[in-house]
């Protein structure tokens, strides 16, 4: 009988205004392949971030081969044999295959690099892990993604980690690679490694799980052994297994014209041949995981990223779009999900800020009108409801609501025709919720059309007349109101046809 390698008792963590992790207990057996998987926001994360040391547990305790532990970092939990490999890969590009794998420990003679040494003992390290296929001499940055995570892996392997995460680990990778990473994940757990997988790729899950534990919301929902019985359809329900409660008004605009058509839009690997069209009165979802190419749709169409294939047409007419210079030009707002990083200049104060992304409408022939500047700010606090001490508030010190109310008014004192918003509720309370979806309606009753990308799905249903589905940067279909159930859209957002 497998002993237990990692128990969870009542693991809590609290970030402000957020509960990532509430309560969650669970085992996970020793020499398993051990999947997790979840929805955005789930608190597969922050699971990891404490079992790595990362972070620790507010409540509740972690127990390692039945020893309980409290991580104070990253190195406390390598020398208990946990290693972990994020999705974003941390080897040292400069350096050789052979330097990676010894970084920190190359062996030395006579206080000088042994690079002899350093070579045949990197090659017995790949060629113990079948990877017999990379040179130990070739520089990382020439390796392929796959590669270069095989080589990060084999890191932990030569330094006898009992327990290796792996954060989405194909998430970039070939089919080739997959199976490569896949014959290593079983070479490992021959060899009693106790493997954490964290995908949100059900195929993989079934092809490659002893054991199956599937978070929702910061709490623990269900751990079971993977059997012929567990479908992937049990799966979906286990991730989304919620009352959908909110009510946005969805229908109460009636659609006009196509105002923006997007015809095979690429941007190198990240997105692939994306179309469909938004109409005036529309709010179009744009649903999928992360990673799977929303952001960089709506990056792509503002001019932040550039587009490498397809087109972009407004009313009608081809626009070439290569800044956000241009996509302001052509009626085009993109209000970001990082609003306190690229959004909002946290600094300034409230009427600042909203008159912010159109500034010339407030300088004429470079005299800065402040009254009008004021009177605009104004009819916004008012029109969004903004809880402000008045238009000097910094906005610094506003709530995440009020603060994406602000970025709002921002973008829509610039009179654009489309809105592209990613994430509008993000770290907002219910009540903000609601009010700026009821405000995201009250914008496309004016004639506009709105792109929304959202990780809630409930969210997404409940606001959106049609869905965009995205996964590993391509559409999966476009789905109208009507048609969407939560499990439709998990089930394309993993990848599957509806």
């Amino acid at each position: 009988m497998a002993k237990t390698a990692i128990r969870l008792d009542g693991v809590t963590k609290v970030f402000p205004g957020v509960r990532a992790l509430n309560g969650v207990s669970f085992e996970i057996q020793e020499g398993h392949v051990h999947c997790i998987i979840g929805e955005n926001g789930a608190g597969k994360s922050t699971l990891i971030k404490i079992l790595a040391g990362v972070q620790g547990c507010d409540a509740g305790s972690v127990e390692i081969f039945g020893e309980k532990i409290d991580f104070k970092s990253p190195e406390d939990a390598k020398k208990a044999g946990i290693g972990v490999v994020y999705q974003e890969l941390s080897n040292f590009l400069h350096l050789d295959v052979a330097s990676n794998l010894f970084a920190g420990a190359v062996p030395t003679r006579r206080g000088h690099i042994d690079y002899k040494a350093l070579y045949q003992s990197a090659r017995d390290i790949l060629d113990a892990c079948n990877l017999g296929y990379i040179n130990e001499r070739a520089d990382m940055k020439d390796l392929s993604l796959g590669s270069q995570q095989m080589v990060e892996i084999a890191s932990l392997m030569h330094e006898n980690a009992r327990i290796v995460i792996l954060d989405e680990p194909t998430s970039a990778l070939t089919q080739v690679e997959v199976e490569k990473l896949f014959e290593l994940i079983r070479n490992m757990k021959a060899q009693g490694v106790t493997i954490i997988y964290i995908s949100h790729r059900l195929d993989e899950v079934v092809e490659l799980a002893d054991a199956l534990t599937v978070l929702k919301d910061g709490e623990h929902v269900v751990t079971r052994p993977m059997s012929p019985e567990l479908t992937r359809d049990d799966m979906v329900r286990y991730m989304v297994g919620r009352d959908v409660t909110y009510d946005y008004r969805v229908g109460s605009t009636k659609a006009g014209g196509v105002l923006l058509e997007v015809e095979g839009l690429s941007s190198g690997r990240a997105m692939q041949d994306v179309s469909f069209t938004l109409r005036a009165g529309e709010i179009l979802g744009i649903a999928g995981l992360e990673g799977s190419g929303r952001t960089e749709l709506l990056e792509t169409i503002f001019g932040w990223r550039r587009a490498t294939g397809g087109t972009i047409k407004l009313h009608g007419k081809e626009v070439r779009v290569r800044s956000p210079y241009d996509a302001k030009r052509s009626k085009l707002a993109y209000i970001t999900k990082e609003r306190k990083i690229l959004g909002l200049f946290l600094g300034l104060d409230v009427q600042q800020n909203i008159a912010a992304a159109s500034t010339e409408r407030y300088a004429p022939r470079g005299f800065v009108k402040y009254q009008r500047i004021a009177e605009n700010a104004r009819k916004y606090v008012k029109a969004m409801s903004i809880k402000c001490s008045g238009l000097t508030h910094k906005v610094l010190n506003l709530s995440g609501g009020n603060q994406q109310k602000v970025l709002l008014s921002m973008w829509l004192s610039a009179a654009p025709d489309v809105v592209l918003i990613d994430e509008p509720t993000r770290g907002v309370d219910v009540g903000a919720k609601a009010e700026i979806h009821l405000l995201l309606r009250d914008v496309v009753k004016e004639g506009k059309g709105v792109v929304m990308v959202s990780s809630e799905l409930p969210e997404i249903m409940a606001s959106c007349d049609r869905v965009l589905v995205m996964y590993e940067g391509r559409c999966m279909g476009c789905l109208e109101n009507k048609d969407l159930t939560e499990e439709k859209l998990m089930a394309m957002a993993s990848g599957y046809s509806a």
